[in-house]
C-alpha cells in the first residue's frame, strides 16, 4: 500500500522521492532519485479503463442533474461538460500513478517476461 500511496502523490514507488511523470501522462524513464527504471512499465490503458470506472457513479449523477433538472438546457450543459472535463483531468494521473506503483509491486511491469 506505500508503494500506490506514492503513486498517488506521483511520486516513485520505490524510493517515495523522485517524479513519477515528466509531464502530464509521461512517465520519467528513471527515477531521478533512486535509478528505477519507471519508464519499463507499461500501464496501456488500464488508467483509462479505471478512471471511466472509478467516475461513472459521478457522471450518472451529472446526466440527471443535466436531464431531469429544471434549468436551461443552454446553462446546465456547459457546466455538466466542465466537471466531467476537469474530474477526468484531475483524477486520470493520480489513477495512473497509483496503477504504474501496482504493477510494479507486482513484478508485471518491468518487461522481464517479454519476448523479444
Amino acid at each position: 500500500m506505500t508503494a500506490i500511496w506514492r503513486g498517488l502523490r506521483f511520486r516513485c514507488p520505490k524510493c517515495g522521492q523522485g517524479r513519477i511523470f515528466r509531464a502530464y501522462l509521461k512517465q520519467a524513464d528513471t527515477c531521478d532519485q533512486c535509478g528505477e527504471p519507471l519508464g519499463a512499465i507499461r500501464a496501456d490503458d488500464g488508467p483509462a479503463w479505471l478512471t471511466v470506472l472509478s467516475l461513472g457513479p459521478f457522471l450518472v449523477a451529472i446526466t440527471f442533474f443535466v436531464s431531469f433538472g429544471h434549468f436551461p438546457l443552454w446553462a446546465a450543459l456547459p457546466v455538466a461538460a466542465i466537471a466531467v472535463t476537469g474530474a477526468v483531468l484531475l483524477l486520470l494521473p493520480r489513477i495512473k500513478g497509483a496503477f504504474i506503483a501496482a504493477l510494479w509491486v507486482s513484478g508485471l511491469g518491468s518487461g522481464a517476461g517479454e519476448a523479444d
